[in-house]
């Protein structure tokens, strides 16, 4: 040791260890030096100590550290105490003591941001618009767990006489409580059920808890302050009247001048860069403020955050520009940093204190299930869902995390606890979203009994519409289409536009009603390139057309439960969607997004009534010239339904005409089947309208797919529109062989071949797909069921 000593003195950046022991004492110069002369010691082989970093190159250990991290991102345990030999040798020589400052400031850092964008996100607002259902099930998520925790927790120990454990067990039951909306909004996200009807009563009810969390952990942290010794009585009031002022100041003058600078941001434009960096600083002061009134840093980056009006454009400019850095880079280190703190030998714990945390940890969590579940119930809601609720509202993730180990380091818990409530934290999200997703299927709605397609329409009956509007180009092309159903006032069509818009800068959806003017988000005006040709076209067509505007913003993976859920509510016969692609009048392709295109199958498989996709051409109709259309008809159901909207054509036949080409095969000599007789039953009450003449009928014979292809060229230059059915799975002589071709099997065979570029035209296409989402059978008036 005296020659340890001795060398000491020469070199202050020695590091005594002794191997037998888990301590270091440790001597460095402060700073350390920023430099790039390599991590690790050149003369290793020198010493029997393990290896060890420089404590002079922080920045490239630094570097090196968080590559080993994103490598095992989030499993920290596996660098933690636990882990012994090479491996344990490794982490001590990869984590150096000197080097944990920087990496655990540079986590927190992280986690701040995070929680600065949380805030961000928030709508405080959504608040004031919960129903009684979302207000219960949070007060009573937080409140039930709470009683029996504590009840349980003081119970045991009475029993086992272990009151030294009061305080540990105590902050189990109450921190294992807590739901924190920030985990619940992420749980929904993953399983991509924010915009569905249980995500959104999760992120209202979480928000509802989180607010309650906010206010009991504050005033948890003051109340810690307050009993701490060391410190003099009074200065609680000095921290709680600084509390009081930071947040009238957030309240009065700093969320004020947000709405500002939202105002004189013009629309379709960014933020400027000055607001964002002054904002960046603000959020750092206001850490740095709320640590000096005695609460974490965390506090005052989350109330900023609030302040922030969640959305576009300066909520999602803020979160374009931190979240990238915060959750792909900071969080995941942050995570891995607390993970590491877990000691998993439990060789070492204290059993009766490992069984009290265990049966607390139950009890709280079993309890809050309970609590959400049950006035859910009594809500009327069904039994998976309710049950779904409460573990959604149970779920447990990084914020827990953060507040385990932040606990740890105040040492109000002791390792062994923090091991095991990270291990719970561990379970918890493993068991969650496998529950609700076994509970809960959101798609299962869609499949009805009911018939909601344009063929089984009571003739003169109304035609209710859904139209999808990805951008404003595409207005115009579907008003293009709602003409070609001639809307008329003894036939009118009642139509739902609604604007998708992606979710950015905002946790929860938002839905709003044009309809009954419905405020959110301080007034901004969504949608008003949508709302007036909308409003225009109704007013153009009165009694004939009648509109109603909404407009979804969600994230684009989740974007079909809007469209779906909405076409369920207003018993729609046909959601019209645009194609990805967009074209010029020339053919080219001017853009194409593949989220639409994923949107689009999406909403396929899902929709509970017909689907139509639009694959607009440029050519808009004129009112003084005649539209050309043409259907091609092959057979089977979708064909049918594509028919039956062609056919609305002839009740205009001034400005339209009508064109059906059916593409037989050879004659056969087989039975026909149940779908052949329904098309010749459809094509002969079709014939009876030929005599119009603007309706022609054109029957053509195709053995194989060459003839097919040139039958259809011929067409394509002669119309400004070709109606055909998807046919999905469908095969036939007709086009035997082209499905290995298909490049979007969304629009069919037919379809997609009208949309090659080889075919060159400046015919727009409509794709029909009959409704697929149908239960049960039905009988036919011969006496036959048949499987729908």
């Amino acid at each position: 040791m005296s020659k340890n000593i001795s060398s000491l003195e020469e070199d202050d950046d020695i590091v005594l260890q002794n191997i037998n022991e888990k301590f270091f004492n440790v001597c460095f110069n402060l700073p350390p030096n920023m430099n790039f002369h390599g991590v690790w010691e050149d003369d290793l082989s020198k010493t029997s100590v393990p290896p060890r970093a420089r404590t002079d190159q922080l920045v490239p250990l630094l570097e090196f550290q968080m590559v080993v991290i994103f490598i095992i991102t989030q499993t920290g345990i596996l660098l933690g105490p636990s882990i012994k030999s090479k491996l344990g040798t490794f982490k001590e020589s990869l984590f150096p003591l000197i080097s944990q400052d920087v990496i655990g400031t540079a986590s927190v850092f992280g986690y701040c941001l995070f929680m600065f964008l949380i805030g961000v996100k928030m709508d405080v607002g959504l608040i004031r618009r919960t129903g009684n259902k979302a207000l219960a099930i949070g007060v009573l998520s937080l409140v039930v767990p709470f009683a029996f925790g504590f009840s349980i927790a003081a119970a045991c120990v009475y029993f086992t006489h272990r009151e030294q454990d009061l305080e540990t067990v105590f902050f189990v039951a109450g921190t294992h409580s807590l739901t924190s909306f920030a985990v619940v909004s992420s749980l929904l996200e993953d399983l991509k059920l924010l915009n569905s009807e249980l995500g959104r009563l999760g992120l209202s009810t979480a928000l509802i808890s989180d607010m309650l969390n906010v206010i009991i952990t504050s005033t948890a942290t003051f109340f810690r302050v307050f009993m701490g010794t060391g410190q003099p009585k009074y200065k609680i009031f000095t921290d709680i009247a600084s509390l009081i002022g930071f947040l009238l100041t957030v309240v009065f003058i700093i969320r004020p001048a947000f709405f500002w600078i939202v105002r004189h941001t013009p629309a379709g434009k960014p933020v400027k860069d000055v607001y964002l960096y002054t904002i960046f600083v603000l959020l750092m002061l206001s850490a740095f403020l709320s640590h000096a009134f005695d609460q974490t840093a965390l506090f005052g980056a989350f109330i900023l955050g609030l302040a922030v009006p969640a959305g576009p454009p300066l909520g999602s400019a803020l979160v374009k520009m931190l979240d990238c850095v915060a959750s792909g880079v900071l969080v995941p280190l942050f995570v891995t940093v607390c993970s590491m703190k877990a000691d998993l030998s439990f060789a070492t714990y204290d059993g009766k204190l490992l069984m009290l945390d265990v049966i607390l940890l139950v009890v709280t969590f079993v309890s809050k299930v309970i609590a959400c579940f049950v006035p859910a119930l009594i809500c009327k809601m069904p039994f998976n869902d309710a049950l779904a609720i409460g573990f959604i509202m149970s779920a447990k993730g990084i914020v827990e995390l953060a507040s385990y180990s932040l606990f740890h380091d105040f040492k109000t818990i002791d390792d062994q606890t923090f091991a095991v409530l990270i291990v719970s934290v561990l379970t918890v999200a493993i068991l969650v979203p496998s529950m609700v997703n076994y509970l809960y299927d959101p798609s299962r709605k869609y499949a009805g009994y009911q018939k909601r397609n344009i063929m089984d329409l009571k003739p003169n009956s109304e035609l209710r519409i859904l139209a999808c509007i990805y951008s404003h180009y595409d207005v115009a092309p579907i008003i293009n289409l709602l003409d070609v159903s001639c809307p008329t006032g003894g036939s009118p069509i009642f139509v739902n536009a609604l604007h998708l818009i992606e979710l950015v800068g905002r946790a929860a959806p938002l839905f709003i009603n044009h309809h009954i003017h419905e405020k959110v988000a301080f007034d901004i005006a969504y949608s008003e390139n949508v709302i007036i040709p909308f409003d225009q076209y109704q007013l153009n067509n009165q009694g004939a057309v009648f509109v109603n505007i909404f407009t979804a913003i969600s994230p684009p993976n989740i974007m079909h439960e809007d469209i779906c859920t909405l076409g369920l509510d207003k018993l729609t016969s046909i959601i019209l969607l645009p194609f990805h692609r967009k074209f010029s009048f020339d053919g080219s392709i001017e853009s194409e997004d593949n989220n639409t295109r994923a949107l689009n199958c999406s909403v396929l498989d899902r929709a509970p009534c017909s689907i139509g996709i639009i694959v607009h051409r440029g050519y808009l109709r004129r009112p003084s010239a005649l539209y050309r259309i043409a259907m091609i008809f092959l057979g089977g159901r979708d064909d049918r339904e594509a028919l039956t909207f062609a056919k609305r054509v002839s009740k205009d036949p001034g400005s339209f005409s009508l064109t059906v080409v059916r593409l037989n095969a050879e004659d056969d000599h087989t039975m026909p089947d149940w779908d052949t007789i329904l098309d010749n039953e459809l094509l002969k009450d079709f014939k009876h309208n030929v005599g119009n003449e603007n309706i022609t009928y054109i029957e053509k014979t195709s053995n194989d797919s060459v003839r097919t292809t040139g039958i259809l060229r011929s067409l394509m230059n002669e119309y400004e529109l070709i109606i055909v059915g998807r046919r999905n799975g469908l095969q036939s002589p007709q086009t035997l062989g082209l499905s290995e071709w298909t490049e979007f099997p969304e629009l069919g065979i037919i379809g997609d071949l009208l949309v090659s570029s080889d075919f060159n035209s400046k015919a727009s296409i409509f794709v029909v797909q009959q409704q697929k989402k149908l239960k049960g059978r039905i009988n036919i008036s011969n006496g036959n069921t048949f499987k729908l």
